[in-house]
C-alpha cells in the first residue's frame, strides 16, 4: 500500500475506530458493570434456629440466572459482540501496517492468536465459530474494510438469531443496533451485506443497545466531524 493510499485510509480507519469506541465498546463496559450490580443479592437474616434447613437456605443466597431464552439470548448476544469488536480492531490495525486480512478466517484465527477468544471455539470450517449455545458466521468485505457476524442458534429455545454489522453505513444516527430474526423456525438468512431494507423483508427486526445513552446533538456532532474528516 502507496503512502498516498495510507493518507487516504488513515481518516475513515481513525473515524471508524472513535466511533466504535464510543458507540460500542464504552456501552459494553457500561452494560457488564450494570449486570455486575444485576447479579447480586441481599443477604437474609435469620432469628432463632435454622435447624436443618440451614444448607438449604445457604444456597438460596447464591443467584442464578434462570436457564430461560432471555438469558440465553442475552449470553449470545454479547459473545456475538465481543467477537465483532474484536475483529473489526484486527481488520483496522492490520490495514493501517499494509497487510489487511484476506479472508474471514484469517481474522478469526488472528483475533484467536491474541487470545480475544477461546480457541475451543474455532472450528475447521473457515469464518465459523462453534460457541455453547450458537454458530456465529464471520463475513468479511476486504474492499471496505467491513465485517459482518450472524449468530444462529443451537435450538429455539436459545433465542432469535442475531445479525451485527461494522461500520453500518446505513442510517447510522439512529444509534448502535444490531438485528434479530423474528421467527424461530425456518429463519431467512439474508445475503452478506445485503442492503438493510432487504434484511427487514427477509424478517428481521433492528434493536437498538439500549446502554448506548448519548445525546442527539452530541451524535450530530460526531457525524457531522466524521463527514468533514473522511472527506480530506
Amino acid at each position: 500500500m502507496t503512502s498516498r493510499e495510507n493518507g487516504n485510509l488513515w481518516p475513515v480507519i481513525s473515524v471508524a475506530a472513535g466511533a466504535f469506541f464510543v458507540l460500542v465498546i464504552m456501552p459494553l463496559v457500561m452494560h457488564r458493570q450494570q449486570n455486575g450490580q444485576m447479579a447480586t443479592v441481599d443477604p437474609q437474616v435469620f432469628i432463632g434456629d435454622m435447624g436443618s434447613d440451614a444448607a438449604r437456605d445457604r444456597n438460596a443466597l447464591l443467584y442464578r440466572w434462570p436457564n430461560s431464552e432471555v438469558p440465553r439470548t442475552a449470553e449470545r448476544l454479547r459473545d456475538v459482540t465481543a467477537v465483532a469488536i474484536a475483529s473489526i480492531t484486527y481488520v483496522v490495525d492490520n490495514s493501517i501496517t499494509g497487510h489487511p486480512p484476506h479472508d474471514a478466517g484469517e481474522i478469526l484465527l488472528g483475533i484467536a492468536r491474541h487470545e480475544l477468544i477461546p480457541n475451543e471455539w474455532l472450528t475447521n470450517q473457515p469464518g465459523v465459530l462453534q460457541m455453547p449455545r450458537g454458530t456465529v458466521h464471520l463475513r468479511y468485505s476486504p474492499s471496505n474494510l467491513s465485517v459482518e457476524l450472524v449468530s444462529v442458534p443451537n435450538e429455539p429455545g436459545d433465542g432469535p438469531a442475531i445479525l451485527i454489522r461494522i461500520p453500518d453505513g446505513e442510517k447510522v444516527s439512529v444509534g448502535a443496533r444490531y438485528f434479530e430474526s423474528m421467527q424461530l423456525d425456518g429463519i431467512i438468512y439474508p445475503e452478506p451485506f445485503a442492503p438493510i431494507s432487504q434484511i427487514i423483508a427477509s424478517g428481521w427486526q433492528p434493536r437498538l443497545f439500549k446502554q448506548t445513552q448519548i445525546a442527539d446533538t452530541d451524535r450530530a456532532q460526531i457525524e457531522a466531524w466524521s463527514k468533514t474528516v473522511s472527506r480530506k
